[in-house]
């Protein structure tokens, strides 16, 4: 399964946004899907873009082995190159 269209729009932290760390944890929530890079050092919601999703699938095939993540849940690997490992949303988080 391939994310489709591709210019599906997902928030992105800023080190996912300025491509200095990697995508580690997807979340498909009721908002929509987040690609972030998992860390805690956020400060805002400055620290968060709208993007196509076929931006970040240019620099990471592997992100599509989450396109059939249902809604609720999120996925998260340690590293790049790594299993992805789902698990429900928390109930303020969904």
């Amino acid at each position: 399964m391939e994310f489709s269209p591709t210019n599906l729009g997902v928030i992105v932290c800023k080190h996912v946004f300025e491509a200095s760390r990697p995508v580690l944890l997807i979340a498909h929530g009721a908002e929509g899907w987040d690609f972030v890079c998992g860390g805690r050092d956020h400060d805002g919601v400055d620290d968060f873009h709208l993007v196509g999703v076929g931006h970040l699938l240019d620099r990471d095939r592997t992100l599509n082995e989450c396109a059939d993540l249902p809604r609720g849940f999120e996925a998260e690997r340690p590293s790049v190159g790594s299993s992805w490992v789902r698990s429900v949303l928390s109930a303020d988080e969904a």
